[in-house]
């Protein structure tokens, strides 16, 4: 939680305010990934790059960080995450020639996960749940004959979690349906979830049941604090609704958006059905921004407010995404283009854009961020936006040194330092073609101008209060300005830009408070992967060798806490193999280790102080008793927010 108290002239009173951390649904947050995302530097190995960049994020304000989706994808290192094969390989598994993921191990993502924690940020991963791909054959399917899904489990070959066959998706004996939003092919082959509640049968109930039991299982594994939901347009809202409601509870407060690509109506309908757990993207919204920045001052940005969803709870707006932007960013600010349309030069879009790119560099898209800012959500930054990522470095960024776009830094200092999300929505002047102006109740009053050429005044009213300074925390010209008798003050805003008044007194960087992270390792012979290409993760404890759940990365001089859980009372022992000087695993440099009983009300705990820093290997045997038996380890633990072992 971000605390930064203040003290501003209120009449003649001296008062004292704390501004706090966002609220679940007004989280500021970072696309982590474009298009092709790669670092040379960390080759394969995206979560590290990340892992890097989150001291750089946490100072820059953002309250949390959006991922790919992270399992296994039908291509392997050469998938984007979206072309998904098995669920439950998050990168430990040797399947589709390759054990990683394109974005790196899951010792990689866990110690990714745990670090933005240490820094105080939260991760969102992308969640897909519409389709699966890279099937086997199956000639008794319909259409598309790959659907036939088995997977690697610790017990060998085909002996994975959640298998698949044609009965599972469109069209289907208790589904007989191959086209339109829910029933049509998008990639690879669509997953019918109508079960036995929906009028379907046992096939969609096979899925929607595994949907659930993934969900809740990838939630304790990783520690992800909300999701992204991929293509929410092409399976049923339930679906959403159910599965979030095990894996977070029967509440709603964390950040949680969906793909829907539609009007705001549509936008909205979907929302309510989901009871809320699940926001979307406000596709709506972004039309009018996109209009605002490439219309060349033609557009009215005083119906912007119209366009957005009715559904803010947990909306987010947005401008740009990997599926807006697809090509090589250059530096439009320094061509004649004023948007990015030229499909020449060093251009170099795809084409397969959903919707018109906006271009960062446009100088109507700084007035359109900090209207997507200004208005009710989560509004999320697009890693293109934010970085200046073009050019040779392009593949090789540093993540200490790689520029921002100043003008999103600004905005994102302001929404967060001012508290943007703690004031109500209220829009304060709309009578132009050219000036709006909106007020985060008491805590913001954000003026926004998209005319090419001319300064534009008004009057408006706040809640601010009588005679009460406030200071202008942008670089426009607009200055300080102070509210009369009535409350109300005189905005001025130069041409193409915005400006953000509040009062005076705030300053300085950001400082989240560091967590700590909590993952569970299941122990079965469904998960994993025994072979030796594997880092030989899962499988049940028996009695003799250890096995391995994982291993985590922990700072130097802090306490890690085992739990052990078993079915049935058992003798058992809870081992943590220590790393080596270079922070890499090893099972020859010690280990603390605790013998006793253990249950699945019960734990076996261990706990004790790490003396270095790096990954310490999770592991468990059976002592006596039955040969082999189901388990889970339970750790948290601290990693450090930075470390020059990475």
């Amino acid at each position: 939680m971000r605390k930064l108290v203040y003290c501003g002239a209120l009449a003649l009173l001296m008062v004292c305010h704390e501004a706090t951390g966002n609220p679940w649904n007004g989280k500021v947050v970072f696309q982590g990934f474009w298009w092709g995302a790669e670092n040379q530097n960390y080759s394969g190995d995206w979560y590290t790059y990340l892992a890097k960049l989150s001291p750089r994020l946490r100072e820059l304000g953002f309250d949390g960080i959006w991922i790919p989706s992270p399992a296994k994808g039908w291509k392997g290192m050469d998938d984007m995450g979206y072309g998904i094969y098995d669920h439950y390989d998050l990168g430990d598994k040797n399947q589709k020639n390759t054990v990683a993921t394109r974005f790196g191990s899951k010792d990689s993502l866990l110690r990714f996960i745990a670090i933005a924690h240490a820094n105080g940020l939260d991760v969102y991963p992308d969640i897909v749940l519409n389709h699966v791909i890279g099937g086997d054959l199956d000639s008794n399917a319909p259409g598309d004959k790959y659907k036939k899904f088995r997977f690697v489990g610790y017990a060998g070959p085909s002996t994975g979690r959640w298998a698949k066959d044609h009965w599972n998706f469109h069209p289907n004996p208790d589904h007989d349906c191959n086209g339109g939003d829910i029933c049509g092919s998008l990639l690879g082959a669509d997953i019918c979830y109508l079960g036995n509640q929906q009028g379907g049968g046992g096939n969609g109930q096979y899925m929607l049941d595994n949907a659930r039991a993934w969900l809740v299982w990838f939630k304790k594994q990783t520690d992800a604090d909300g999701f992204r939901f991929d293509a929410v347009k092409h399976f049923p809202a339930y679906v959403v609704e159910d599965v979030l409601y095990n894996a977070m509870g029967p509440g709603n407060a964390y950040f949680c958006v969906g793909e829907f690509v539609s009007g705001a109506d549509q936008l909205d309908r979907w929302a309510n059905a989901t009871q809320n757990r699940c926001g979307t993207f406000d596709f709506a919204l972004r039309e009018g921004l996109a209009a605002l920045v490439n219309d060349g001052g033609f557009f009215d940005i005083g119906s912007l407010p119209d366009k957005q969803q009715k559904n803010r709870l947990k909306s987010s707006p947005f401008l740009n995404n990997h599926d807006t932007w697809k090509g090589a960013f250059w530096d439009s600010a320094n061509t004649s283009s004023t948007q990015h349309d030229d499909r020449n030069g060093d251009w170099r879009q795809s084409g397969d854009e959903i919707l018109p790119t906006i271009d960062p560099d446009n100088p109507r898209t700084k007035v359109a961020y900090a209207a997507a800012f200004a208005f009710d959500g989560s509004p999320t930054v697009y890693y293109e936006d934010l970085f200046v990522n073009y050019g040779a470095d392009r593949f090789k960024a540093d993540p200490a040194k790689i520029s921002t776009r100043d003008y999103l830094s600004n905005i994102i200092w302001a929404h967060q330092k001012l508290d943007f999300k703690d004031g109500a929505y209220k829009v304060r002047y709309r009578n132009s073609q050219d000036l709006l102006v909106i007020e985060r109740s008491g805590k913001a009053l954000i003026g926004l101008n998209d005319s090419g050429t001319e300064t534009l005044q008004a009057w408006v009213e706040t809640d601010f209060g009588k005679q009460v300074t406030l200071h202008n925390y942008t670089p426009s010209d607009s200055g300080d300005i102070k509210t009369n008798q009535d409350g109300w003050v005189q905005v001025t805003v130069p041409p193409m830009s915005y400006a953000i008044w509040a009062p005076t007194g705030f300053s300085g960087g950001f400082a989240p408070a560091s967590r700590r992270t909590t993952q569970e390792f299941q122990m079965d012979d469904d998960l994993g992967d025994s072979s030796p290409e594997s880092p030989g993760y899962g499988g049940k404890l028996c009695n003799g060798d250890f096995r391995t759940g994982g291993a985590i990365w922990v700072a130097a001089n802090t306490d890690i806490k085992v739990e052990l859980y078993t079915e049935g009372e058992q003798n058992a022992e809870v081992s943590v193999f220590l790393p080596d000087t270079n922070g890499q695993k090893q099972i020859n440099q010690g280990q603390q280790t605790k013998q006793g009983l253990a249950s699945n009300t019960a734990p076996l705990n261990l706990t004790f102080t790490a003396n270095r820093e790096g990954y310490h290997r999770i592991s468990a045997r059976l002592t006596a008793g039955i040969s082999c038996a189901k388990a889970y380890l339970k750790v948290n633990y601290q990693a450090p927010a930075v470390s020059d072992k990475l």
